[in-house]
């Protein structure tokens, strides 16, 4: 030690307690060189009598520069703090690991974990305190790191856009991360120690899917990959695909398990929608080389008609009867060639497209080519709509299709309004009418094909709209009330990738 503790003994004759520093004297020097910690002794008044080399390390000084401070004003609780040590030190003759900081040179707070015990004389009265403080500087570092990563974790865990869910051995909840709250609709207030049952269906508890899970949970430790199917909170049924770990402890009892679970609605709605998309494209492909087949005999059978129907006199009976037969060879020759355009469309071609000039000329086109009593059509260009590039027979095919869609909804007035939406980059193309409107349960399916509500369509007119603005990158809806009209509006994305 800087100060032997020989060098603070009372020269008076030997005491107990004098002797007892004898002893600890004897020990010093290789006290000093050995230890890490650092060993303080104190008067009765709290002063520093002797520091170690590791002491004077703690508090940022040269050990000698110690001695005579009073240890009490070294606390970081002050006064008070160094009152309840030394009570405690009166009453218990020592405390042990008792953790607080201690203000080093220069401001710097230092957290110990301080031992120490009363010196006592051959009287019983107390001579000093003898006092070990680690430093915890270096573990309280590795502790905050440690902290540090556990929250990292814990947040990765919290806010993973899959739901994280852990359960006890009954399969009751125990832990509900944002991601299951946004998959099932559930906070985690809500089920936490409640059952997993809330979240299966009716049919699936019946069937004990939960406790064949439990049974290869304990017996094979985890399950990978399971789909099936949950409720959410709205009542929604969501297809899930789940991994399931068991948790055990060191006796090898199960105690619960964790359970990753990603939502795959969407996903597998995707899968169907390909499916379907490829079984069309395939059912698209057998129509085209069908309507091909057709169109060519269909055609002789017109010719020849027409040829026995002006073979007849003008007075003859039977010329109505081929008359009606034309028009129904007529009709099917129609279908045909829109289900060859529909199913086998022509190559497209790309041009810059002004959107208003093409509606003002098909507009224009149709009112001249109509019978009295038809609608009356306008169109109406809203401020600077920019030109862009696209397929124009196909952009004419939307408007055409619309326009004779809301005429034959009896429509007495069609408004067309074309305008550039700002804010999302994209053009908009909308066809209104005040025709009868399309009831609800008719909105949901005009745009499959082959669906139509008139004698004489074919249901591939806005099948056909649809996939032409589809084409490009655009969306149609339709809004309607029966008897106030209805509601067409194409959005355009001014650049998309054709």
């Amino acid at each position: 030690m800087a100060r032997t503790l020989k060098s603070v003994l009372p020269a008076s004759k030997p005491s107990r307690f004098n002797l007892c520093l004898q002893a600890m004297t004897d020990m010093s020097c290789e006290l000093e060189r050995s230890s890490l910690d650092a060993i303080f002794t104190t008067d009765p008044g709290g002063k520093i009598t002797s520091c170690n080399r590791s002491g004077g390390d703690l508090l940022g000084v040269d050990p000698e520069r110690a001695l005579g401070q009073s240890a009490w004003t070294l606390y970081a609780g002050g006064w008070a703090e160094a009152r309840r040590i030394m009570d405690r030190l009166r009453a218990d003759g020592g405390i042990r690991n008792h953790l607080t900081e201690i203000v080093a040179s220069g401001g710097r707070r230092v957290p110990i974990a301080l031992s120490a015990h009363v010196l006592r004389d051959e009287h019983d009265e107390v001579a000093g305190t003898l006092g070990v403080a680690r430093n915890l500087t270096d573990l309280r570092k590795v502790e905050d790191e440690l902290a540090a990563k556990n929250r990292f974790m814990a947040n990765i865990l919290q806010d993973s856009a899959d739901a994280i869910v852990t359960l006890d051995a009954e399969d009751r909840i125990t832990s509900w991360n944002r991601g299951a709250e946004q998959v099932f609709g559930y906070t985690a207030a809500e089920v936490i120690g409640a059952s997993l049952e809330l979240i299966v269906p009716p049919e699936l508890r019946v069937g004990d899917e939960l406790r064949r899970i439990d049974q290869r949970l304990r017996t094979q430790g985890s399950v990978h990959g399971y789909q099936t199917e949950r409720i959410s909170k709205d009542g929604r049924r969501i297809q899930v695909v789940f991994t399931r770990t068991a948790i055990f402890d060191e006796a090898g009892r199960f105690l619960g398990s964790s359970a990753v679970v990603k939502d795959v609605t969407n996903l597998l709605n995707l899968e169907r929608q390909l499916a379907q998309t490829e079984h069309l494209a395939n059912l698209g492909e057998l129509a085209a080389g069908l309507a091909h087949e057709i169109k060519n005999p269909l055609a002789g059978i017109k010719g020849a008609i027409e040829v026995i129907r002006d073979s007849r006199e003008l007075s003859d009976a039977h010329r109505d009867v081929l008359r009606d037969v034309l028009h129904e060879v007529s009709r099917i020759d129609r279908t045909v060639r829109d289900l060859l355009s529909y199913a086998k469309p022509r190559p497209a071609r790309h041009t810059e497209i002004q959107l208003p000039e093409l509606a003002h000329r098909i507009v224009t086109m149709m009112s001249q080519s109509t019978q009295d009593g038809a609608p009356l059509v306008t169109v109406e260009a809203r401020g600077g709509v920019p030109p862009f590039t696209g397929d124009e027979s196909q952009l004419e095919q939307v408007i055409v299709n619309l326009l004779l869609n809301a005429a034959n909804a009896k429509a007495r007035r069609i408004a067309v309004s074309i305008w550039y939406d700002t804010a999302e980059a994209s053009i908009r193309l909308e066809v209104s009418d005040d025709g009868g409107g399309i009831p609800e349960e008719i909105q949901r399916r005009i745009f499959q094909p082959f669906f139509t509500t008139r004698t004489d369509g074919t249901g591939l007119g806005l099948a056909t709209c649809l996939k032409n603005v589809q084409y490009h990158g655009g969306r149609i809806e339709v809004t309607s009330r029966p008897g106030h009209g209805a509601r067409f509006l194409v959005t355009l994305p001014l650049v998309c990738r054709l």
